[in-house]
């Protein structure tokens, strides 16, 4: 049975998301053990050889260790959203800090500019006061529009949801270091890294 670990360390060896998924279709309907080499023939890998070698090569412990930081979820597991599942090229393993329930709630999406208008951020705060906590608002955490929707929600108390670009334990833009802990702690804070 392929567990989270298991994907974890193929992305820690090299492979892409599109080559896990790829793997994850090949053993659902092939339900056999196959060598590193074959698995990277599955996933078409561009080098063989380097994934193998960084496979063999990694400290198992260490990786346990490194995984275990912040708790994870995957395309294996029944909280993965399944609307996510549906894009080209999902990613294999998400990192989350905060509230995990969240994902099972009805969403409404925000993206927008950095460089949000004046306007831009009154439309978002508007529609985010409409609401009336019938949707979890998700958008990045980026300046502008990303930003304008996460104050919004919390202002209304309506729940959310930040997609990063980086790990966890970065904050980027650093001037949303605030918001990203608060998030963290009090809604739900996703990462592919």
């Amino acid at each position: 049975m392929i567990t989270n670990f298991d994907l974890y360390r193929w992305k820690k060896a090299g492979m892409t998301n599109l080559g896990v998924n790829k793997l994850l279709k090949f053993f659902h309907r092939y339900d056999k053990k196959i060598s590193l080499r074959q698995m990277g023939q599955v996933a078409q890998l561009k080098s063989i050889p380097n994934f193998i070698e960084q496979y063999k090569n990694q400290d198992v412990s260490k990786l346990r260790e490194e995984y275990k930081i912040y708790p994870s979820f995957s395309l294996l597991d029944e909280i993965y959203p399944e609307r996510l599942k549906e894009i080209y090229n999902p990613p294999v393993l998400l990192f989350y800090q905060g509230d995990i329930r969240l994902l099972k709630t009805p969403k409404l999406a925000f993206v927008g500019i950095r460089q949000a208008s004046s306007q831009g951020i009154k439309a978002v705060q508007k529609i985010v006061t409409e609401l009336n906590q019938n949707f979890t608002i998700v958008s990045g955490l980026a300046k502008g529009i990303d930003t304008a929707s996460h104050l919004s929600a919390i202002k209304n108390k309506i729940p959310t949801i930040a997609v990063i670009g980086t790990g966890l334990d970065i904050f980027y833009p650093l001037e949303n270091r605030k918001i990203q802990e608060y998030l963290a702690k009090n809604q739900l804070i996703l990462s592919e890294y």
